[in-house]
């Protein structure tokens, strides 16, 4: 049983690391959405273990039973992963449009319902199977299980992504269970084992045709030109009429033609500075914005830092820019944060264009750290110019209190920061005090038409409306009278939790109103008060079984402690590393590994040494200085890539550890 319990971990790590991957993907990338995705299969799995796991009982041939259900187990995840692939489609999403927070909880409950249902069945299933040649047959089960996930976590990640898309690397999990019950054949007879698996390939296939018809429906008017699963995403390239469209993920990047754009990306913070001859853009860099810097005759370089090199060879195929064919522009394929960590450049403008704090890959170019950073790489004069969420008029307050707290971490940098309003709010800032003194819309439009700048957008009607004395007012007062949210930092991303509770708003989301009135420090911390209290209580009370609940209680708090660090590990990597999308599997791969390690070596140690609650003290013990030491590792700031490097170890490292500690 030890090779189809290992196969059960491996169908369990293709199913999750797929499913987290398309959660990113489909789901704007937020952790909000990953937290309870975890929560979710958690809950469902031990459903599965606590409640349908009792019916497994009245089976006496376990062995057979857990071939015969494999083929369906492995179904069940490729049908989920469809299902969240195929969000769009199911609700009817307009093409560009993001799936609300209230349908992605909905999603991500019920999706692997199933699926997970079924896992925590098998579990039992194995369990029982072993009990009758094996001595701690739960503490082998769960080794096997943890094993077979680990393996599969790190293929995942260093081969399959690299090879295979994600719904290819989805479609293993039913062609393994199918595989693992095939091989029993010669051993077992029955012909329900031909009709399940018989069954599961016809299901199989169905889901497949399904699944592409469902995720054309997205992108329904246009012409899908290309896709590709990257290590930091799905790009799609789409054609409607003469516009090209580029999607990462569920966002869309830009649009070409789209002159309007460019224009407002570029030309404002260009007009402020002096003279201009060193530019730098982070992120958006395609879609002709560097046409539009290329206007300026002072311009001598403009370096494009982008991420992905599968975006440059896209729009090399799909696109027609000026910027090939310049030798001034240069294109960097790295992190926007590492790259500014490594170069020795400074630069006059610096115009970042990156998505909105959505998630915590995207919050980390908004945060004190990254700011300094930018100012680092910033000449004494130079500039730097993003754009966020805003409105032509009224500002609601949860958007008022977001933008002020951007505002007040800027200004733990920056001497001058000057909010301009619009349907984006753009925040320009400069490391002297008196730069913007002279902002207005009169010495912009002198300045273009010195430089000889032709623009269709950005010139005197635009910019007379946008930066008129009574908008600017407007805006200034409306973030002076908004309580600010704290300065945003790597380590405390509020950034993120401001901007999710703007789009909740927008989307009327239930879940976000809650979280809103919910997640405040003192509630938060009323609420564990109360959740210790109460194990006390239960823990303390005396009677027979006493020694069992005050164990159950540990079991609890463990599994607790230990998701909480993996979601920690989550929310931290892509706050400090910002790829997630290719890593994910790796991470919750050595996650794994380190449960398979400390299931084995607590099994073999069961018969040696003799069970007491002071030994499960010992444990949690251990657990505490893991999460003891991840406050450490947080604390470090790496001014240098190799030092990243070093941290993405320790990442690694810690989390295998959490594992062992959980494990045993």
């Amino acid at each position: 049983m030890n090779i189809p319990v290992f196969l059960l971990g491996v169908i369990s790590m293709t199913a999750q690391a797929s499913y987290l991957r398309e959660v990113l993907s489909t789901f704007r990338g937020g952790e909000l959405t990953i937290g309870a995705a975890l929560f979710f299969w958690l809950l469902w799995t031990s459903a599965g273990s606590g409640i349908t796991g009792r019916y497994g009982k009245r089976t006496t041939d376990n062995e057979r039973l857990f071939h015969l259900l494999l083929p369906i187990y492995g179904f069940l995840g490729y049908a989920g992963f469809c299902m969240i692939s195929a969000t769009p489609y199911i609700v009817r999403l307009a093409p560009g449009e993001h799936a609300s927070y209230d349908v992605q909880m909905l999603m991500t409950a019920t999706a692997y319902l199933p699926f997970n249902l079924l896992g925590g069945y098998l579990f039992t299933v194995g369990v029982r199977a072993l009990k009758a040649s094996e001595s701690n047959s739960a503490g082998r089960v769960y080794t096997a299980e943890a094993l077979g996930s680990a393996v599969m976590g790190v293929l995942f990640s260093l081969v399959l992504v690299a090879i295979f898309s994600n719904a290819l690397i989805a479609l293993l999990c039913p062609f393994i269970g199918i595989a693992a019950a095939l091989s029993r054949l010669p051993g077992l007879k029955g012909r329900t084992y031909y009709v399940l698996t018989g069954t599961t390939l016809i299901l199989t296939v169905t889901t497949f045709l399904w699944h592409g018809r469902a995720t054309a429906y997205y992108y329904r008017g246009q012409i899908l030109l290309d896709q590709e699963d990257t290590m930091y995403g799905r790009l799609r390239v789409t054609r409607q009429d003469e516009q090209v469209t580029f999607y990462s993920d569920a966002s869309t990047l830009f649009s070409y033609p789209d002159p309007e754009t460019s224009e407002h990306e570029v030309h404002i913070p260009m007009l402020i500075s002096g003279h201009p001859t060193r530019i730098l853009l982070l992120g958006g860099s395609f879609g002709g914005v560097v046409d539009e810097v290329l206007k300026y005759p002072s311009v001598e370089h403009v370096t494009c830092v982008e991420l992905d090199p599968y975006l440059f060879i896209l729009s090399g195929r799909y696109l027609e820019e000026q910027r090939r064919d310049d030798t001034r522009v240069e294109t960097v394929f790295a992190d926007g944060r590492s790259y500014l960590m490594s170069t020795g450049e400074r630069f006059d403008v610096m115009v970042m264009n990156m998505p909105k704090p959505l998630s915590g890959v995207a919050n980390r170019y908004y945060t004190a750290e990254f700011f300094r950073l930018a100012a680092s790489g910033l000449t004494e004069e130079g500039i730097l110019s993003f754009a966020l969420a805003g409105a032509e008029n009224y500002i609601p307050d949860d958007l008022a209190r977001f933008l002020a707290g951007v505002r007040k971490t800027l200004n733990t940098t920056f001497q001058s920061v000057t909010v301009l309003p619009g349907v984006e709010t753009r925040f320009i800032a400069a490391k002297k005090s008196n730069l913007t003194d002279s902002l207005t819309w009169e010495n912009l439009e002198k300045r273009r038409i010195e430089r000889n700048v032709e623009t269709s957008y950005v010139r005197d009607y635009y910019l007379s409306a946008t930066m008129s004395p009574f908008r600017m007012d407007m805006i200034k007062q409306a973030l002076d009278d908004a309580e600010p949210l704290p300065v945003n930092s790597d380590t405390r991303p509020i950034g993120y939790f401001g901007m999710t509770l703007v789009q909740g708003d927008l989307e009327n989301s239930v879940l976000t109103s809650f979280l809103s009135r919910f997640a405040q420090p003192k509630l938060l911390t009323i609420f564990a008060g109360i959740i210790l209290l109460l194990a006390l209580i239960v823990t303390g009370l005396p009677g027979e079984g006493r020694n069992r609940r005050g164990a159950l209680i540990a079991i609890l708090s463990v599994g607790m402690t230990e998701i909480s660090l993996e979601v920690l590990a989550i929310m931290a990597y892509q706050a400090v590393f910002g790829y997630l999308y290719g890593r994910i599997a790796l991470l919750t791969g050595m996650y794994m590994a380190g449960l398979a390690a400390g299931a084995s070596l607590s099994t073999r140690l069961a018969g040696k040494v003799r069970s007491s609650g002071k030994l499960l003290t010992y444990i949690q013990a251990a657990i505490a200085l893991t999460a003891l030491g991840w406050c450490a590792v947080l604390a470090v700031r790496p001014e240098t890539v190799p030092g990243k490097i070093v941290l993405e170890g320790i990442f690694y490292v810690l989390t295998a550890l959490a594992g062992i500690a959980g494990g045993f």
